[in-house]
């Protein structure tokens, strides 16, 4: 019973839900901003039944997860060279149960919503199809310059964002400019926040021949880029009166300020790290209860790589290893 368990948790956790946390956040923020219209209010869903919203987020975050397990799939080589603890590279799990896992997400992300909300089937397929081109040959955007951020930013925050909008009732089609104000801040956030999140990997990928965005112009360049990408998401907020952007842009400004100054690793992590969790945090200022549903998947996740694989998440340091030293 206990191994079956296990073998339960290995295929949820293959899936990286503490990585679904900042695709539902972007649903969220869609579905707010498409629910609150013309109005000021930052308040809209605060008084809003949102557990149907809730659980077509989480079909929707399904095809994510497929694209999690494959990008893992074809990083097999790389994740054994970087730091870090990648799940299928370190914690013994088979590429055979992993692909079952991606295969079952992906199968939950696009038949479930045909039944009442075909173009949501239309939007998961099309975060597959980002998955697919950003991880997989002969495509690979992953190693490519630009394309790596332009692609996980598409997929992140303009795919999930529709996602969540058209879940909302009565809102306005995906190719109003109402779509377009309310998306395109997000976007340039989450494009200087991708970038940041090659930066630890820069050693193995330019080893392995993966040509990032970080890699091709260097890790301060690269950074320069990103910091660049956060304040024009940050104008955009601004000029496209999307209050939530212009706040997440404002309090993560600074991290990415206080790495060009320093360029420590710490400061490095930071402004991937806790420039996430200050967007998420936004999110959760629109929906207090995405905040719960957060803190429940981080508590999980915790407990998983604690008892399964003697990891204390999130550092991914082995418990032992810290020990022998």
């Amino acid at each position: 019973m206990i191994r079956i368990i296990a073998y339960i948790a290995d295929a949820v956790f293959v899936t990286r839900p503490m990585l679904w946390i900042p695709v539902w956040g972007f649903f969220i923020l869609g579905y707010f901003y498409a629910v609150k219209g013309e109005s000021n209010s930052i308040t809209a869903l605060w008084h809003t039944p949102l557990a149907a919203a809730f659980g077509r987020m989480l079909v929707f975050s399904c095809s994510v997860g497929a694209v999690y397990v494959l990008n893992q799939l074809v990083d097999l080589k790389v994740d054994k060279k970087n730091d870090g603890f990648a799940l299928l590279a370190h914690g013994g799990i088979s590429t055979r149960l992993a692909t079952g896992a991606a295969a079952v997400c992906a199968s939950i992300a696009i038949f479930i919503p045909l039944v009442d909300l075909p173009i949501l089937s239309l939007l998961s397929l099309l975060a597959l199809a980002i998955g697919i081109v950003y991880c997989s040959k002969p495509f690979s955007f992953s190693g490519r310059p630009v394309a790596d951020f332009l692609s996980n930013a598409a997929g992140y925050s303009l795919v999930a964002f529709g996602a969540g909008w058209v879940c909302a009732p009565e809102r306005p089609s995906l190719m109003s400019t109402e779509f377009a104000r309310a998306a395109l801040p997000f976007f340039l956030l989450m494009s200087g926040g991708s970038i940041s999140s090659t930066l630890p990997d820069y050693e193995g990928d330019r080893t392995e021949g993966k040509t990032t965005t970080a890699v091709a112009l260097g890790t301060r360049r690269a950074h320069l880029l990103a910091t660049a990408l956060i304040c024009a998401g940050g104008l955009a907020g601004w000029y496209c009166d999307n209050w939530y952007a212009l706040m997440s842009a404002l309090l993560c400004f600074p991290l990415y300020v206080a790495h060009v100054l320093l360029e420590r690793k710490e400061t490095m992590e930071a402004t991937y790290k806790l420039g996430g969790v200050i967007v998420m945090l936004i999110a959760g200022i629109a929906a207090p209860v995405f905040a719960l549903a957060a803190l429940f998947v981080l508590l999980c996740t915790r407990l998983y790589f604690k008892l399964r694989h003697e990891v204390d998440y999130p550092t991914l340091v082995p418990r032992r290893i810290a020990t022998d030293e």
